[in-house]
């Protein structure tokens, strides 16, 4: 009875938090470009506590992500994913997104930089969204930090979310890398990721 009970309060409790702060896509991006007429595809997973105080409620994230090089310099991404709730087994959408992302530098000795725009659906985005980006990879080691300031358009007045990760992008070949990372909104949901991609 007891946990019964407390299931029922997890599941009140983490569904108001979940329509008010949405869920977290990790932004499983780096300043590195997809080359012109390639493209790039990545697979992964978030793991978030969406308890409040003592009572956690830890979701599976699956995600997915395509890059298309545009040229070398743009790059075209599209990402999706659902929300599986440990407690339930039953899986969500979480939306879709698309961006547009620009180098600015790519120095390998050094650092590299983009920016970027797009917008999605879903709740992450609390129905529609948008979104900008900044990536910035240090070279020199395999360090990496990406912010998203991010705007729901389905709420009452401007709401501007921040969403920051930092991760290392590990090169397993030259058209291959694992990301592992730490996502956070706003320093109050947390997302530990990790994930696959490989571009040919």
């Amino acid at each position: 009875m007891k946990r019964k009970l407390r299931i029922l309060l997890a599941i009140g409790v983490v569904l108001p938090m979940i329509l008010l702060s949405g869920c977290l896509f990790n932004i499983f991006q780096t300043a590195k470009m997809v080359q012109s007429g390639d493209m790039s595809v990545l697979i992964g997973s978030g793991l978030m506590d969406l308890g409040i105080e003592e009572t956690p409620a830890w979701a599976l994230t699956p995600q997915a992500r395509l890059n298309f090089g545009l040229s070398n310099t743009v790059n075209l991404g599209l990402h999706t994913g659902a929300m599986i709730p440990l407690s339930s087994g039953e899986p969500g959408w979480m939306g879709v997104a698309s961006d547009l992302k620009f180098s600015i530098i790519d120095n390998p000795e050094s650092i590299s930089l983009a920016v970027g725009f797009g917008g999605g659906y879903g709740i992450h985005f609390l129905t529609w969204g948008v979104f900008g980006e900044v990536y910035l990879d240090l070279n020199v080691f395999p360090l990496f930090f990406a912010y998203q300031p991010t705007i729901p358009l389905g709420g009452e007045g401007l709401v501007v979310w921040h969403d920051v990760a930092v991760g290392m992008a590990l090169n397993l070949s030259e058209t291959a890398r694992l990301l592992i990372q730490v996502d956070t909104r706003n320093l109050a949901l947390f997302s530990y990721g990790i994930a696959f991609e490989i571009a040919f």
